[in-house]
């Protein structure tokens, strides 16, 4: 008993001298935002940055109008400035009665007049503050980036959770634009090749919606939608790859997870009429050197199933489908070199030659490196494209076959 005694008082003292939580926020002292975006005023030469804040007493509540009244929208958005980023983050102190939270931020807009001035900055202030994430995603607004964040949606309560699934599908299913975290961008501009992409987003359609009352039609006014693709040598911005061509960049980037590609089932057709879904994707990146003169060899290789086609084809037969993938992949290698074409006008090595170079030509590469930009322009490409139909769906006909005779 007297042991047991000890152990009691023992258990007491140390109990007595834990601390508790000296540094704890709670939860009513914080203003959680879902997402951000970074504008700079050239003219000031000042950083704006603006937080769409989550008001959880709304959220509950959000985007539902009962007898023709709408209620309180669940975020707010507002901006602050300054000389230096962390500068313009901590004067919300002067606007807001609580404490930025950005743990549960989820995606970051960036202007491109932000981007062309440059984004060494942002990068320091994410990598360098404990209270920020890397794995948002960032997007790039041509003009304003705050409108981006002011613009509200539908089906997602918090826009910004709206705006990164949208990307974040996109990526997956239609591959066109790729997802690219803060470490993704960081990464791009580190690499032998210092250079990185970034998808575009942008309001369509006037005016905005901004209030409960513009979200009481079953047509919106205007829509955020993906757009271009911009391009960044360094941290900084060079231009655009137009959407028609961003494909063929994911190619050549390997980076299809899964995609729709529309092509002509016969050479003699001048417009698209089938539809191939694309399940698995590689590309293989291959330099090779032939004296002065460099070449890079681009394997795809990739399998999946045909969803349509508006011609009159037998598809039991084994020399048809072999038809359709030839036509299939002279499309897709068409895809790939107006793609190479667009990149090479920009002169920023956006596709990763040079971790290639870098990885199997490594005495070579330290000559390259001097003048990497005008080196890999002159680079000639070689696709060498494999898409195999493995399934043709539930009918081997097309649809015409029993509409005409034959």
């Amino acid at each position: 008993m007297r042991k047991k005694g000890l152990a009691l008082i023992g258990a007491a003292f140390m109990c007595l001298s834990v601390t508790g939580c000296w540094d704890s926020t709670e939860l009513n002292e914080l203003a959680i935002t879902s997402a951000t975006a970074v504008d700079y005023d050239g003219e000031k030469e000042e950083w704006v940055v603006s937080y769409q804040v989550v008001i959880p007493s709304a959220i509950s509540a959000a985007m539902s109008a009962v007898g023709g009244g709408a209620a309180k929208l669940p975020v707010i958005v507002y901006s602050t400035k300054g000389k230096t980023i962390r500068e313009a983050v901590w004067r919300s102190a002067m606007e807001s009665p609580r404490n930025l939270y950005f743990s549960h931020n989820r995606v970051m807009v960036v202007s491109d007049a932000a981007a062309r001035h440059g984004l060494d900055p942002l990068l320091d202030v994410y990598y360098r503050n404990p209270d920020s994430r890397e794995t948002v995603s960032v997007l790039m607004a041509d003009g304003n980036a705050r409108k981006i964040i002011e613009q509200l949606m539908q089906i997602q309560i918090i826009p910004g959770d709206g705006i990164e699934e949208t990307i974040r599908k996109e990526a997956a299913d239609l591959s066109a634009l790729p997802n690219v975290r803060l470490y993704d961008l960081a990464m791009g501009i580190v690499s032998p090749a210092k250079s990185a992409v970034l998808p575009e987003i942008l309001v369509s359609g006037s005016p905005g919606v901004t209030s409960a009352d513009a979200l009481n039609n079953t047509s919106l006014s205007s829509k955020l939608r993906l757009g271009r693709l911009a391009v960044l040598r360094k941290d900084k911005m060079v231009g655009w790859i137009s959407r028609e061509h961003t494909v063929g960049v994911a190619f050549i980037r390997d980076q299809i997870k899964a995609t729709t590609i529309s092509f002509a089932c016969d050479p003699s057709q001048q417009r698209e009429t089938s539809s191939f879904r694309l399940n698995r994707s590689t590309t293989r990146l291959a330099p090779r050197q032939s004296g002065d003169h460099w070449v890079m060899e681009i394997a795809v290789k990739g399998e999946g199933m045909l969803l349509e086609t508006d011609c009159k084809l037998d598809l039991n037969k084994p020399e048809v489908i072999k038809k359709l993938e030839r036509q299939l992949n002279g499309h897709i290698r068409e895809k790939i070199i107006e793609a190479w074409s667009e990149v090479q006008k920009l002169q920023t090595d956006i596709v990763g030659f040079a971790d290639v170079v870098h990885r199997k030509f490594p005495k070579q590469w330290k000559e390259l490196s001097k003048n990497w930009p005008a080196t890999f322009v002159q680079f000639d490409i070689d696709p060498q494209v494999d898409i195999t139909i493995k399934r043709v769906g539930l009918s081997n006909k097309s649809f015409k076959n029993l509409t005409e005779k034959e």
